[in-house]
């Protein structure tokens, strides 16, 4: 695609290598922390803007910490516990790898923990914290959704069974114990966590499905599959409310905006485009290029979308309508 009608980036931090995830924190009293991961460590750091610190001239990033990753990342999340204002300083997160593990990762910003948990026995595509974070959820290649009690111990406590490739995982971040599994053959399950049942069922009728999300609004449900982002309200059994087509080869990530629940990114092919959609106008604002697709994440409380581009973080700030 011409770069000249691409949207360019509000802001690019350079890194010395290729980052493969990046994740902001999606919690209020952690915002500020960002994870950006590399080939073999995680970079810890905080993130700030003008809009919040007017000695900030444009942004500022700080590294607090870094970790050793001893394989390809695939997958960041970030526990709702971590805060840096507490005492002692809890900084925790957890990582999937190439080598089907996660990593469990807890510091206080003097000693670091890494527990390793084992369970899937091929790729993690996704993985994401309960509210309370006590439970972790993971989907894999390998058919399965695990739920792992992160607090206990290192094993999972429960195994749901899937009939394709687990491609996304979601916990809703108001209603407690209601997780959101994607399948890649179209298949998007609402399941209680408490009773490990599956309470609704959704069919995109495209394949394949490669990532879901929960909007802010509890209500609403986006996923982006054979390149159309498509969209329910799941207060009532009806067909999508919407299906687009965004990426002609194929959408990889689907993103609601946690503050602006009318936005939506994506990420996809050809020409490895972010786009961010006003579902409620249905117009595209913005459509952004990165040379390598990674991850993307929204900041928890402004209009920023952050992407992995190559070795750069790409932000773009989203005009709110």
């Amino acid at each position: 695609m011409d770069e000249a009608l691409t949207t360019p980036p509000t802001f690019q931090l350079e890194f010395p290598k290729q980052i493969y995830c990046v994740e902001l924190s999606p919690y209020e009293w952690s915002q500020h922390l960002i994870s950006i991961a590399l080939a073999e460590e995680i970079v810890v750091g905080t993130i700030k803007f003008q809009e919040e610190d007017e000695a900030v001239e444009d942004i500022a990033f700080n590294t607090i910490r870094t970790f050793r990753h001893d394989t390809r990342p695939h997958a960041i999340a970030w526990s709702p516990e971590t805060s840096l204002s507490v005492v002692p300083k809890v900084l925790m997160f957890c990582v999937a790898g190439a080598d089907f593990k996660i990593r469990l990762y807890n510091s206080d910003m003097n000693e670091n923990t890494v527990c390793e948990l084992k369970g899937h026995k091929d790729y993690v595509n996704s993985i994401c914290y309960e509210t309370e974070g006590e439970i972790l959820a993971s989907v894999s290649d390998d058919h399965t959704c695990k739920l792992w009690a992160v607090k206990e111990d290192e094993k999972s406590i429960a195994t749901l069974y899937l009939t394709s490739p687990g491609m996304s995982v979601c916990f809703h971040s108001e209603k407690s114990g209601k997780l959101l599994v994607g399948e890649k053959n179209g298949l998007i399950h609402m399941y209680d966590v408490r009773s490990q049942q599956a309470i609704m069922s959704l069919d995109a009728d495209i394949v394949p499905l490669m990532s879901i999300d929960w909007g802010p609004n509890p209500l609403k449900v986006a996923a982006i599959a054979g390149g159309k982002l498509i969209l329910w309200d799941i207060s009532k059994p009806s067909p999508p409310l919407e299906s687009k087509p965004l990426h002609i080869e194929g959408g990889l990530t689907v993103k609601f905006s946690p503050s602006y629940e009318h936005f939506v990114a994506s990420l996809g092919r050809p020409d490895n485009l972010l786009k961010v959609t006003n579902i409620r106008t249905e117009q595209e604002v913005i459509c952004g290029h990165v040379k390598l697709i990674g991850g993307v994440t929204w900041h928890y409380k402004l209009p920023y979308v952050c992407t992995t581009s190559d070795k750069e973080l790409r932000f773009w700030k989203v005009t709110p309508a």
